[in-house]
């Protein structure tokens, strides 16, 4: 079936997080946006010999895990311009489920809190669609939905007319649900798995154009094998754990991921609290599940995520952290969150042809929600953070507020010590110094930077305005010292107004998603890395596994260093946690996984150079962790051996590899990403 989608020789493929003014291919070999599973299938059957493939969802991996070696297969497209392999599918679900699944279904789901639903999708799906489509009520008086079929045909006395919601998810909701799942995306929660371990079936097609639906033998069977061929004719039926388990984080490697049946949970809410605190006054209750950090009221909490200022205060011996917790709270009928971050359907009697599913108002098109009565971190008026996002001439309101606290200090020969400067220092020696030479430095903020500002289009990057920033400060050795305490300020003033210490509930997606989905500047030129470490003390062991904390306090002494010498990173340090994965490559391999994710703008000279260090800290055999498939991974086949040798995880991985790809002949799906980190048959 010919593709009628595809798109010219000439055309550039890019990633979202890549500079926009230079495309990473500006002259892709071939890009094509099937529409449907027979156009995947015919490209899959037809593959010349020299041409390789690979699928693609939104172009949010930072790693090489999405680049193919000739053709890019599109199951969504950024640009907006194509249709997309949006829909969620009623075939399946519930008209091919097998009568033994459901009936257990009704008898082991008793009470609503236990209650689970099916929700089949394409791999065009973005999450933040997915969660909006959930979150709408079901008619369970029609046989044809699943709701309908348990009500009417079983007689279940549990609803599942919904509403309903991802049990977890990650920071954002932008990538599409297969690429968040094939490349370990996860969530915060610390007794929950990623999103990945949601997936109970699996529908691919490889190299070839064979068809495999993959189920676990977790319970009953899901499907009917008689009942699929009926709608995806040839399609072979597949239902062991070592095969599920290897398909799921994968890379692509397997081949084109078509589609993924996912357990949704009740809708639910949370409540969300951050605090401000300081890194080394805190970081040793992180091994203590009894602490503050894990608890609230004598009520566990379900989430934590510390993000960490790089850059230190207080004469370089303290740095700032924000402490964000969450646990659920009791179900409202009209949810806080609901109407901000989804809002209306905007066309309730059609499905939109580009995306082929409900076109909601604000899902993906909206800033994180906030409930803050204070004007400037409303949903409606954001932080300082969005602004700058969206403008960052609005930097000269932070630039600003640290040159007045200059000038008043040196007009006052060091006796009027504002809060931003006490911050940086702690007085004695640190004040003298910096009085000699802060005259100096209130000059080149007052009428350098802020002139520089007033005078950026409007177009100028965010980490383009900070280099600038910068070299400013820090560039001249004399002065180097007064500029490293102005920069201190300015980073210090930016975390403590992005992590301001707030309390709120809201509908569950509103709190888990917190992309700012209306930046314009701040998220391209990125580069992430983000290291997975183990909570779970050795055998016989009374002492936490260092590596952990080992690898922040080397980020942060690695950034003081840097900006002894004129640098600086510009971006973030976070850690969330996690439960382990069923997935074989999982980055989660511990029952208690703390994620560091380490996230900067290339713009800003120096932000590479630490997350350069980040890769390689975490890439040393002497350091127990592994890295996120879908950022920054820099993996040789070694690493992988070795990273994935336990219990013969790497083994088996490619055993099932071998079984979809005739024992490696086959090799549609092959990259140069996939043979640099041994992701073949070998």
């Amino acid at each position: 079936m010919p593709i009628d989608d595809s798109v010219p020789p000439g055309n550039p493929w890019t990633r979202k997080h890549d500079d926009p003014r230079t495309p990473l291919f500006p002259d892709a070999a071939r890009i094509v946006y099937p529409k449907t599973l027979e156009e995947i299938i015919d490209l899959c059957k037809n593959r010349p010999a020299s041409e390789r493939l690979k699928a693609a969802g939104s172009h949010w991996a930072l790693s090489h895990a999405a680049i193919s070696d000739h053709t890019f297969i599109e199951t969504h497209d950024p640009r907006g311009q194509h249709r997309v392999l949006g829909k969620t599918l009623d075939d399946v679900i519930p008209h091919c489920l097998t009568r033994e699944y459901l009936e257990e279904k009704v008898a082991s789901e008793t009470s609503d809190p236990n209650k689970t639903y099916l929700v089949h999708v394409e791999a065009g799906k973005r999450i933040y669609q997915l969660y909006a489509e959930l979150d709408q009520p079901i008619d369970d008086s029609k046989p044809t939905n699943l709701a309908g079929v348990l009500k009417h045909e079983f007689k279940s006395s549990v609803r599942y007319a919904g509403p309903w919601a991802f049990k977890t998810l990650g920071g954002a909701g932008g990538q599409t649900v297969v690429g968040a799942i094939s490349t370990g995306t996860h969530g915060g929660d610390f007794d929950l798995p990623p999103i990945a371990d949601s997936v109970v079936a699996i529908h691919l097609v490889a190299d070839g154009g064979k068809q495999y639906w993959i189920e676990s033998t977790d319970g009953p069977p899901l499907a009917d094998p008689e009942k699929l061929n009926t709608i995806y004719p040839g399609i072979e039926y597949k239902r062991g754990n070592e095969m599920f388990n290897a398909v799921l984080v994968s890379a692509g490697r397997f081949g084109v991921i078509y589609s993924v049946v996912l357990k949704a949970v009740p809708q639910f809410m949370l409540c969300e609290q951050r605090n401000l605190k300081v890194w080394q006054e805190e970081k040793d209750k992180i091994w203590d599940q009894t602490s503050w950090l894990f608890n609230e009221a004598g009520q566990r909490c379900r989430f934590l995520m510390i993000a960490v200022c790089l850059t230190t205060h207080a004469n370089f011996t303290k740095n700032l952290i924000g402490v964000t917790r969450r646990w659920e709270v009791k179900m409202q009928s009209d949810p806080s969150g609901r109407m901000e971050r989804v809002g209306d359907r905007v066309n309730p009697l059609e499905l939109d042809q580009r995306l082929q599913a409900p076109l909601f108002k604000n899902a993906g098109n909206s800033y994180p929600y906030s409930p803050d009565e204070d004007d400037t971190n409303s949903a409606a008026d954001p932080t300082w953070l969005m602004r700058a996002c969206a403008a960052p001439n609005f930097l000269k309101g932070v630039v600003a507020a640290v040159a007045d606290d200059i000038d008043k200090f040196v007009n006052s020969s060091g006796s009027d010590v504002g809060f931003n400067i006490a911050n940086i220092a702690t007085g004695g020696v640190g004040l003298v110094v910096l009085l000699g030479f802060f005259s100096f430095i209130r000059d080149l903020l007052k009428y350098d930077i802020l002139r520089h500002l007033e005078k950026a289009p409007e177009n100028v990057r965010l980490g383009e305005t900070l280099e600038y920033i910068k070299n400013t400060l820090l560039a001249n050795e004399k002065t180097r010292e007064a500029g490293m305490a102005a920069w201190q300020m300015i980073a210090d003033l930016a975390f403590r107004q992005q992590q301001s210490e707030r309390k709120y509930d809201a509908i569950s997606y509103a709190v888990m998603d917190q992309k700012n989905y209306r930046d314009i500047n701040c998220e391209v030129n990125v580069d992430s890395v983000e290291v997975f470490f183990s909570l779970v003390r050795s055998p016989g062991s009374v002492e936490p596994p260092p590596d952990l904390i080992n690898f922040v306090d080397a980020l942060i002494l690695f950034e003081m260093n840097n900006e002894y010498n004129g640098n600086a990173f510009v971006g973030y340090a976070s850690l969330r946690f996690m439960g382990s994965s069923r997935a074989t490559l999982a980055m989660q391999q511990w029952e208690t996984t703390c994620s560091v994710e380490v996230a900067c703008l290339r713009d800003v000279v120096g932000s590479q150079a630490l997350v350069d260090f980040a890769v390689n800290w975490a890439r040393n055999n002497n350091n127990l962790c592994t890295l996120h498939w879908g950022q920054r991974n820099d993996y040789t086949k070694e690493d992988v051996d070795f990273r994935y040798a336990n219990d013969g995880a790497i083994t088996s991985w490619r055993a099932a590899l071998a079984e979809i790809t005739d024992n490696g002949r086959l090799d549609g799906f092959s990259s140069a990403f996939t043979r640099k980190t041994g992701l073949e048959v070998v």
